[in-house]
């Protein structure tokens, strides 16, 4: 549905070219959830704005249901943006025009009809739980209810693909779960595709089904959202996903247990594995100590994954014995270093 191929972007300031992009290819299947999530700088916002060509490419290519959109003429080219909505960080709503004016922009421009533009703000308004704020204007709303009017307005011309430009980013914690699950409801009813950028791995974990890790202006891991948060490859995934599950021990405490001979294990439990009693097992059928330092269960795509940081004691043959059984128990499992984990 949205592919980059080979995409670049380079910005032209007073003399010097600044690189935003490099080398993007990434492909977002009809009915995806896709976050793309960074640092400020990444090129996020850069890569969701060459979807509606808000930005053009300075190689490469990125195609809309199979359609180049830097190549149509301006008629067509107005036809097929009218297929994509867009979310803003901070709302872009008309603090002068009431609720249903601002919902009802899109139709307006596109000559719609009065009374299509009445049933379809009215369906809108009611789909985002909002149908009784018709004639207030935004300063009037909180701002949940101004992220609301605006996917309702980026809903009005039915689009098949939803772009979120940091959504949620302005928002409290209760209300960015409000939002989030709008979003989840419009993916299942509606069957839009939505491609989102954030810099809130808590967005990616409660939403999203794939996810693009950026750094740089380049993707350096992309991947099911299960996989990324339960194998994290890069430095910066790996730094993402801490925010979201906490699976480290302080250095100062890895150092003095490393400095006793302790040996240090970290496991991961996924789906029916996180409720088997490995420890247990473990300390009954070796000779074997083993402490709990730290422990988190979470749910990822509606698999549970849990991790454990424990320290082992005994002799080292029993120790290697009870890591070669868990390792042979459908576990991901591998033993802490003292100078990073």
């Amino acid at each position: 549905m949205i592919e980059f191929k080979d995409v670049k972007k380079v910005f032209q300031s007073n003399k010097q070219q600044i690189e935003a992009l490099t080398g993007i290819n990434l492909k977002v299947e009809q009915g995806d959830i896709y976050g793309v999530i960074g640092y400020s700088g990444a090129g996020k916002s850069t890569l969701i704005r060459m979807v509606n060509l808000l930005e053009r490419p300075s190689e490469g290519a990125v195609l809309v249901n199979g359609i180049n959109l830097a190549s149509l003429k301006p008629s067509k080219l107005r036809q097929e943006k009218k297929k994509i909505g867009m979310i803003f960080q901070h709302f872009n709503l008309l603090n002068s025009k009431t609720v249903f004016d601002n919902i009802a922009m899109p139709l307006v421009l596109s000559r719609t009809p009065k009374t299509k533009i009445k049933a379809r703000v009215s369906e809108l308004l009611k789909f985002v739980g909002l149908a009784d704020k018709a004639k207030n204007y935004p300063d009037q709303l909180s701002g949940g209810q101004k992220q609301r009017i605006g996917i309702a307005r980026a809903l009005a011309t039915n689009p098949s693909i939803l772009l979120c430009d940091e959504a949620t980013s302005a928002l409290d914690p209760q209300t960015t779960s409000e939002v989030l699950q709008l979003l989840k409801k419009i993916n299942a009813e509606y069957n839009i595709t939505i491609l989102l950028i954030t810099h809130e791995m808590s967005v990616i974990r409660e939403i999203c089904n794939k996810v693009a890790v950026m750094e740089y202006g380049k993707v350096v891991e992309n991947g099911s959202v299960f996989n990324i948060f339960s194998n994290p490859q890069s430095t910066i995934a790996k730094n993402f996903v801490r925010t979201v599950i906490h699976d480290e021990v302080p250095k100062s405490i890895l150092n003095e247990l490393h400095a006793s001979k302790k040996s240090i294990w970290k496991i991961n439990f996924i789906g029916t594995s996180s409720g088997r009693p490995l420890l247990s097992t473990l300390a009954k059928k070796f000779d074997v100590d083993i402490s709990v330092l730290s422990a988190n269960i979470s749910e990822i795509q509606d698999t549970p994954f849990g991790n454990l940081i424990v320290d082992v004691t005994g002799e080292q043959d029993e120790i290697t014995k009870a890591y070669q059984f868990a390792k042979d128990e459908n576990v991901s499992l591998q033993e802490v270093v003292a100078d990073g984990q």
